[in-house]
């Protein structure tokens, strides 16, 4: 369900649902994988073990992972873009002080944020407090204003994220530019 405000703000959530067709889907491609194993190595192609908990142990991992990620809900205003965070709170960054923000990704989308100024965040958070928001193992290799927000079963959808990130980034970009007509 999308939830759109009077004032045009949309909201994305990730959807339970869609976390759990997520996980069946990849239980009906690992399964069989699984079942052939089994009988290459000589058991039946039934057995469970040494398989079964593995895989039970991955389809209760992937869900709790995704709820423990700070980020989500994710709004989109006509003035800014607003992440939560971890412990409830929220951190909003005008579209004029991101240097990018776009999705990445079918599989595994991911939302990637990279402010211009940490500073001109509100509230200003610091680098350890942008660290708790999003994805952790990936802070490695990114930039300290850059935010990595996986965005997998997300609704109303990631197309109808990365068309909301296109228009408002646009209308950003036409807003600055000057008017060659002047």
């Amino acid at each position: 369900m999308t939830k759109v405000d009077a004032a045009g703000d949309t909201w994305f959530r990730r959807s339970r649902w869609r976390v759990l067709a997520r996980v069946a889907c990849a239980g009906l491609v690992v399964l069989p994988a699984f079942a052939v194993l089994s009988v290459v190595f000589g058991n039946a192609w039934y057995h469970p073990l040494p398989h079964g908990p593995i895989l039970l142990w991955a389809a209760i991992r992937y869900p709790l992972q995704l709820r423990r990620q700070g980020g989500l809900p994710l709004r989109l205003t006509r003035d800014f873009l607003e992440l939560t965070l971890p412990s409830g709170g929220t951190v909003q960054v005008d579209w004029a002080g991101l240097t990018r923000a776009e999705v990445r990704g079918r599989i595994s989308p991911t939302l990637i944020v990279d402010i211009a100024d940490r500073d001109r965040t509100r509230p200003v958070l610091d680098r350890w407090g942008w660290g708790r928001v999003g994805v952790w193992n990936r802070a490695r290799g990114r930039n300290s204003q850059e935010v990595h927000l996986s965005v997998v079963a997300v609704t109303p959808n990631v197309d109808r994220l990365r068309t909301e990130l296109a228009h408002r980034v646009a209308g950003v970009a036409e807003e600055s530019s000057p008017d060659p007509t002047t």
